[in-house]
């Protein structure tokens, strides 16, 4: 199978969570054989309007500069964790975490983003200036959402929804890990009982034959009953214990519901399991 992941990024803000995250992120790495570069973002800061600008500019460096050294210090005490040929890289840069982000990750070719972003209520998108769903659509390359650092130490149950179209992309990353975790993927859709749902029964078949027919990985295929793609996974997933869901960005991340809709809620934010966009 080719080599999708070479190249790794996380991002952290120096808590104990980015902690845990990175711990359980370079095994997974030196199993594949990957480097990994870890970002850190001074976030904006809204003193520009309140203070002289001199003294901006300078507090901002002074935030950077010590940054940049605490930096210096994860990359030490994690560096003899990674595999011998493989490089820990590490960048610290000021601005929109979203934007640098995106151009970090176009910029050294990076295969795979990890977040640790969970946001439990609606509302809670007021607090953070990163919109996951997007992100996944213009970095041209995963994104994992880590909400618990912890449970993707080890990968036996992968989560996969199917709706109107055969994801190739999504089985091809979700089949990679798997692979390496030897574990199973369980391929879900909305159950056949509407007319409108037809085709996503017909392509949850063609996904579940290509699996069969081109793997030896252990597949399971269900047509769940529901009417939201992206609540049913999350339920079905909460259901088997699935340590991983992998989905498109878009509708398959969109959660039923008004507040939802006017906070641009998705399942990223909902779920307690690691969530990848491909």
């Amino acid at each position: 199978m080719e080599k999708l992941l070479k190249q790794i990024l996380v991002v952290i803000d120096f808590s104990d969570t980015s902690r845990s995250v990175i711990e359980n992120i370079i095994p997974i790495a030196n199993e594949m054989d990957c480097d990994v570069h870890l970002l850190h973002i001074v976030k904006p800061s809204i003193l520009p309007v309140l203070v002289n600008s001199q003294f901006t500019i300078a507090t901002r460096g002074h935030y950077v500069a010590e940054s940049s050294n605490t930096l210096m210090q994860w990359q030490t005490s994690f560096i003899s964790q990674v595999k011998k040929g493989r490089y820990l890289f590490t960048h610290c840069v000021q601005g929109n975490e979203e934007k640098q982000i995106r151009e970090y990750a176009l910029r050294h070719h990076i295969d795979l983003v990890v977040l640790t972003h969970h946001r439990p209520y609606p509302w809670s998108k007021l607090l953070t200036r990163i919109n996951i769903d997007r992100l996944a659509g213009r970095v041209q390359c995963p994104v994992l959402n880590m909400p618990d650092p912890e449970s993707l130490r080890f990968i036996h149950n992968i989560v996969l929804p199917v709706t109107n179209a055969l994801p190739l992309r999504k089985i091809m990353f979700a089949s990679y890990l798997a692979k390496y975790q030897d574990a199973r993927i369980h391929l879900v859709a909305l159950q056949e009982d509407k007319e409108a749902n037809h085709e996503e029964n017909h392509y949850l078949m063609k996904a579940y034959q290509l699996l069969r027919d081109n793997t030896n990985l252990s597949v399971e295929c269900h047509p769940v009953n529901g009417d939201n793609i992206a609540d049913t996974t999350l339920h079905y997933a909460e259901q088997v214990k699935a340590d991983l869901i992998v989905v498109q960005p878009g509708k398959e991340a969109e959660l039923p519901g008004f507040l939802n809709n006017i906070f641009s809620r998705f399942l990223f934010s909902a779920s307690r399991i690691p969530v990848m966009a491909v």
